[in-house]
């Protein structure tokens, strides 16, 4: 059946589609109406940070306004997307949500099969490429709740297929694509904010006559996302895109290496810091009074000072315990890597985890070697640079407790192009040397 599909007497699109859209959408039916926890619940869409997302949405239907102060936090496509869904099916019910964003994450293998077509990679490759991410286990489970992952994914993948475009055939329109796309990935979720950066440096260096173009990239994403620093500066007095940088480099990265360097318990630490943060804004109040989820109030600011107090703060933390800072990388790594949370409850789902990234870092890591020997410099620009810009992102922010593989979704498309073109290459060695 595979070579039927390679050959082209099957289109691999369809396949691939198919298998994408029914492996979330049976995920989505065992985990709201079959799997149930310790307490006989079922899983819930809006758990954890989801629940922000669903809270904006709900805030547009009834105020049709972006003044909710967790809009600092938050930007505003995940929110848009949940509100407009919920006004056309006249409800709101995040399942429905949910079980919609299965489809538009069924789109992003397709966008990666079409990527790989755009690279003139061969017709297993492509194959390879869009099954891969269909089947990964991280883009699936993320699917399954309201976080803004799927949707800025989504954007990620159409910016690597415009960004080649650009490199091949260096169009304006490629680039205003490109920028574009970035732009909104960003306005889904804000990691993304300064992908542009380490893009265009490496288009401008391996790629001629590319300058004015990356200007025109530049610009059009510079235009889209500048109303987003201009609405936290009217409404909450801080000219930032988002506060969840800041926050996160004291609250979880300061607090880790802290707590590396002196063995107290984070929870003391938080509730340490949020006293020592008060003290430095000359606004605190009596020790006692303080909790580990004192920390939460300085999740979104309306005072400059804070933002930059809180950032400060992180980078003393760091500059003190240089070694435990350093010691502590590998924690947000394997939380990148290794497991993703949905997953844990479930009865030896692990354990296949474990087994399908094992299997997908391998393979990446040969087809990693192949385009560095081969010096493929466009596969590089696709392919390495997203995965050490989000690889690195989380990192250096440290990034909140609860994150996972989810982390690493961004660049799984990065992933299966490398890892299909290691099938590719595998398969035609054992046909010349069976």
């Amino acid at each position: 059946m595979i070579k039927n599909i390679i050959a082209g007497r099957i289109h691999p699109i369809l396949i691939i589609f198919f298998v994408s859209l029914i492996i979330r959408w049976i995920t989505y039916y065992y985990y709201y109406y079959v799997y149930t926890d310790y307490g006989g619940m079922h899983f819930s869409p809006t758990a954890d940070e989801a629940s922000t997302y669903e809270i904006l949405a709900r805030h547009i239907l009834t105020s049709n306004d972006l003044s909710h102060v967790l809009f600092s936090y938050r930007p505003p496509l995940q929110p848009l997307l949940i509100a407009f869904l919920y006004l056309i099916s006249n409800t709101t019910n995040p399942l429905f949500v949910v079980f919609m964003q299965g489809i538009y994450s069924s789109i992003i293998p397709l966008l990666t099969y079409v990527v790989t077509k755009e690279l003139n990679m061969s017709k297993a490759t492509q194959f390879w490429s869009g099954l891969l991410l269909a089947l990964d286990p991280a883009s699936i489970i993320i699917s399954m709740t309201l976080m803004a992952e799927t949707l800025s994914n989504l954007f990620i993948v159409t910016n690597a297929i415009f960004t080649l475009r650009l490199m091949k055939r260096n169009h304006k329109k490629d680039a205003l694509a490109a920028g574009a796309s970035i732009a909104l990935a960003t306005l889904a979720r804000p990691t993304s904010i300064y992908y542009f950066i380490p893009l265009v440096l490496f288009l401008i260096i391996s790629v001629r006559q590319t300058a004015r173009n990356c200007i025109v990239l530049v610009l059009t994403f510079s235009i889209i996302v500048m109303p987003w620093y201009l609405r936290n500066q009217i409404y909450n007095n801080v000219f930032t895109y988002s506060t969840v940088g800041n926050f996160d480099l004291l609250f979880y990265g300061a607090v880790s290496v802290q707590s590396k360097a002196t063995g107290q318990l984070p929870q003391e630490l938080e509730e340490q810091f949020s006293y020592e943060l008060d003290k430095k804004l000359n606004q605190e109040k009596d020790r006692e009074s303080y909790t580990y989820s004192s920390k939460w109030k300085f999740l979104v600011s309306e005072n400059p000072m804070t933002n930059d107090a809180i950032s400060n703060m992180a980078f003393e933390i760091f500059s003190k315990y240089p070694k435990e800072y350093i010691l502590t990388l590998h924690r947000p790594l394997i939380k990148i890597f290794a497991f993703t949370n949905y997953l844990k409850p479930i009865s030896g789902m692990h354990i296949l985890e474990i087994t399908f990234n094992i299997i997908l870092y391998v393979l990446t890591l040969i087809g990693i070697l192949h385009i560095w020997i081969r010096k493929h410099v466009t596969l590089i620009v696709i392919t390495i640079i997203p995965m050490l810009y989000f690889t690195a992102i989380p990192v250096l922010t440290r990034a909140g407790s609860g994150m996972d593989t989810r982390a690493r979704t961004p660049f799984s498309f990065a992933l299966a192009i490398l890892a299909a073109l290691s099938i590719d290459w595998i398969m035609k060695r054992l046909n010349k040397n069976p």
